[in-house]
């Protein structure tokens, strides 16, 4: 079976689960896309104090759970005593943050692949990205199609040197005028940037050099569709339900 994350990959990919619906980067979020229809989701790798790895997309606590502070400073048991549900929804009191050991396996029970952003802290680059890709040649079931992304140049090049059967995609908010350079620099397969800075133009350059280009976040349907007009290769959403059917 084919290891590569772009050979079946879905034009909609939910964003840190199905976070329109669900605490994002939980299992209910997880879960919340399986039972949409997701066939792949993408989410936010970090680790902890003690090390481990977590799925969280903040450098802190504070905006998703009940706590405060940063994630780099408090232990995985610190970490998973909070609560990161009630503030979307008290219906969600309870839910952690979840490892990305725990993350591995359900997201491949429900059977989606997984487009795994990561997310260092400032000056954590190499530790964050060397004990993720420990935790997945570790945890990360044999057919499991996974790709990385990241915003961090640092963090894809020790991907490359540690992981380089991974595919990479390279994050920005904006595509760069030396796209393609960055792109061949870090080995990549893909260029991820937000919708709103994609135009058919710059769509067409990529995908002819030989590149894939996801959009993140698209939520509303017009922006989609235009978007699938142009032949983006993916769609990064938070309320896939709503595109689907343009797909």
């Amino acid at each position: 079976m084919s290891s590569s994350y772009f050979e079946n990959m879905p034009r909609i990919v939910g964003h840190r689960g199905a976070c329109g619906h669900a605490p994002e980067n939980t299992i209910a979020s997880f879960k919340a896309a399986a039972d949409l229809g997701c066939k792949s989701i993408e989410i936010d790798g970090m680790v902890t104090a003690d090390n481990e790895a977590v799925v969280c997309h903040d450098t802190s606590v504070n905006r998703c759970t009940d706590g405060m502070g940063a994630v780099l400073l408090k232990t995985l048991s610190e970490i998973q005593a909070l609560d990161a549900g009630s503030k979307f929804d008290p219906k969600f009191q309870g839910e952690k943050i979840p490892t990305l050991e725990e993350t591995l396996r359900v997201v491949h029970d429900l059977g989606m692949s997984l487009n795994l952003e990561i997310k260092p802290a400032s000056g954590w680059q190499v530790e964050t990205t060397t004990r993720i890709i420990e935790v997945l040649k570790e945890h990360r079931p044999a057919d499991m199609k996974l790709m990385f992304s990241s915003f961090n140049i640092e963090a894809l090049e020790v991907a490359q040197k540690l992981a380089p059967e991974i595919e990479r995609g390279y994050l920005c908010e904006v595509p760069p005028s030396d796209w393609e350079r960055r792109l061949k620099a870090v080995g990549a397969a893909s260029l991820h940037c937000h919708h709103s800075f994609a135009t058919k133009e710059i769509i067409e350059a990529v995908q002819a050099a030989g590149f894939k280009f996801l959009v993140y976040t698209v939520n509303d349907p017009k922006d989609a569709k235009r978007l699938l007009d142009w032949n983006i290769d993916g769609i990064i959403t938070d309320f896939p339900d709503r595109m689907f059917d343009l797909a």
